[in-house]
Formats: structure tokens, C-alpha cells, sequence
């Protein structure tokens, strides 16, 4: 089993590319471990709470930087919430990596274990960062994705109220709990439907809460076209009267003032250019894209195809279920 000792070594795709200026010259600092400059972001992030940039940025460099030099940061000051916070984003976008693609009985038991001491890991750093400080909402929201990797259901639930009773509108973390919700991940097409209309009741003026519902509305979408094979029920959902009607009212409550697009802001677009794309509806994937920056690209319907999911075995693999209770400290 992956120890702390032993980490995991990731095979992380090189994205210096960033379009976005800041967040390449921190990914360009933070793998040369410099960590100076994001510690600079993450303070001021944190001056003014602006919880789903810090969330964003962390996502993206994070995963980048020098982990030695980390952990010797993190051991020099073994009190500094930003560096905890940090590493914890890192183990927590590693165990995804490590998880990889494909359906649970599809994923070998190795990749499962070193998936669970990037969460470990992940859960350690993100209960030493809250208590060190008990307002800051990021380490809740970063752990929740790799938790839906074991299905751990009711640890994702406590950690989402633990970030929405400091942040009640914090997007990225509504967001996470779509896909756990799901059917792909166990859960039910109406589960995570009703989660995201749910969801729409906490959003903020100009916030992008509304992703939540494009999100939801794609996952069933997709279920039936790659999972229940039939293309005729996914097309008929997509154009159906009811979901058409619902999308594009929110959409146009999301477009509306005070909306200012934010770079947090494009990920969560993109799942509206998706769905657009995809039902063809050509006026409105222009009202999107004019804030996304991409191109219309009208090719076949390709959207957004599983790259992970337990919904074959209802969990994770027979070999990997001893390691629940290594993590989370259940049965």
C-alpha cells in the first residue's frame, strides 16, 4: 500500500500553455519551488474571501508544484494554513490521477490504492488547514471530488455543510456534489436533479450557480446515451420541452446583470456550450461562447463522455473496499 513515505508518482499532462497570465507564471514558480508568489495570492484571497478564484487557481497550480519543496515548507512551518491548503489541493487532484479512467471494475486494485493515500493524505492536510482556520471554506471543497471516487456519500455530505455553513453560495462546491448524487456514481438521475434545483435556491446575483443544473441535466443526458445505449431516449431528453424550458431560463438568469465573467467563471460556462452544442441550439451556444472565448465547433455530439464512474459495481472494486476503512475509519 502507498505510503506517505512512498508517494505516488503523477503523470500529469504538461499544461504551461495557460491562456490565463497569473496562473501560468505560478504554475512556472510553484514546479521550480517557489512558493513566495502563491503564497502571496492565496493571503489576499483570503483578505477578501474570494473563495471560488482561490478554489479555481489552487485546482490548476496546485498540482504543478514541487512536492519536496512543499513538504519541507510545510515542515518548517507546520502552522501556515496556505501551505496546508496547498498540498491539500495537490493530494487531492493526485488521487484523481491516480483513480484514472474507466468503470470501477475496470480500475486495478493498485490504482485504487494509490488513489486512497492521495486521499488520505488530502483529509489529513484538510483537517489540520480548518482548524487552523475555521472561516476559510477552500479545503472542504477541494476534498469533496475525490471522495466520490469510494463513494464515501455521508463524509461528502458532512464536508459540503462544513463549507456551506461558511460560504452558502460557494459554487465549486455544489458543483462536486452533482456527479455523486448521480446515477454513474450510484446515485439517481433524480438525486442529483433535485440537488441542483436545490442548489439554484443559494445562488447569488451574477453568481454561476447555474452550472449545476447544465451539469445535472448533462450527466442523465449522456447515462442514456453511453451507459443505456440508446441515443433516441438522450436526444428526446435533450429537446424535450420541459429541460429546454428550464435551461434557458437559467441561463438567462445567469447571463443577466450583475453577471461580470470572472476566469472561475469559464469552466462552469463551458458546461452551458456543451449542452448547447449538443441540442444545437445555435443563438444561445453564441451567448456563450462570446464570454468562453471558443469556437463553435458544430461537430457530432461527443459531450462529455464518462471518464470515470462506479455505477457498474455500485462502488468501488471488490479488492479496493479494505481501504475504507484505512481512510475514512469505517467497516
Amino acid at each position: 500500500m502507498a505510503t506517505m513515505a512512498q508517494q505516488p508518482v503523477s503523470l500529469r499532462t504538461d499544461d504551461s500553455g495557460c491562456s490565463d497570465p497569473e496562473i501560468a507564471h505560478l504554475i512556472e514558480e510553484v514546479r521550480e519551488g517557489r512558493l513566495e508568489a502563491l503564497r502571496d495570492y492565496l493571503s489576499h484571497t483570503r483578505a477578501s474571501s474570494d473563495w471560488q478564484d482561490r478554489i479555481h487557481v489552487l485546482e490548476r497550480v496546485a498540482p504543478k508544484v514541487s512536492i519536496d519543496a512543499l513538504h519541507v515548507a510545510c515542515n518548517a512551518e507546520p502552522d501556515a494554513a496556505d501551505l496546508l491548503v496547498t498540498r491539500c489541493a495537490y493530494f487531492a487532484d493526485l488521487a484523481k490521477t491516480m483513480r484514472g479512467t474507466g468503470t470501477a471494475n475496470q480500475v486495478s486494485g493498485a490504482r485504487f490504492q494509490n488513489a486512497a493515500a492521495c486521499v488520505k493524505a488530502a483529509l489529513s492536510d484538510m483537517s489540520r488547514t480548518t482548524q487552523l482556520d475555521d472561516k476559510d471554506p477552500t479545503a472542504y471543497a477541494l476534498v469533496l471530488r475525490p471522495l466520490t471516487i469510494f463513494s464515501q456519500t455521508e463524509l461528502q455530505q458532512k464536508t459540503f455543510a462544513q463549507a456551506a455553513a461558511i460560504a452558502p453560495d460557494l459554487v465549486p462546491a455544489h458543483f462536486a456534489l452533482i456527479s455523486a448524487s448521480s446515477k454513474r456514481w450510484g446515485g439517481s438521475h433524480e438525486d442529483s436533479l433535485a440537488f441542483a434545483r436545490w442548489a439554484m435556491t443559494k445562488a447569488s446575483p451574477g453568481g454561476d450557480m447555474a452550472a449545476c443544473l447544465f451539469w445535472a441535466h448533462t450527466l442523465v443526458r449522456t447515462h442514456l446515451r453511453d451507459f443505456d445505449n440508446n441515443v433516441q431516449a438522450a436526444t428526446q431528453y435533450a429537446l424535450s420541452p420541459k429541460v429546454t424550458e428550464e435551461l434557458n431560463a437559467a441561463l438567462d438568469a445567469w447571463l443577466a446583470p450583475p453577471f461580470v465573467l470572472r476566469r472561475s467563471s469559464i469552466p462552469f460556462l463551458h458546461k452551458a456550450s456543451e449542452w448547447y452544442r449538443a441540442v444545437m441550439d445555435i443563438d444561445r451556444l453564441n451567448r456563450v461562447i462570446a464570454f468562453t472565448g471558443e469556437p463553435l465547433n458544430l461537430l457530432p455530439d461527443s459531450g462529455t463522455a464518462p471518464r470515470r464512474t462506479n455505477s457498474s459495481s455500485n462502488g468501488p472494486a471488490n479488492g479496493s473496499r479494505g481501504l475504507l476503512g484505512w481512510i475514512f475509519g469505517g467497516k
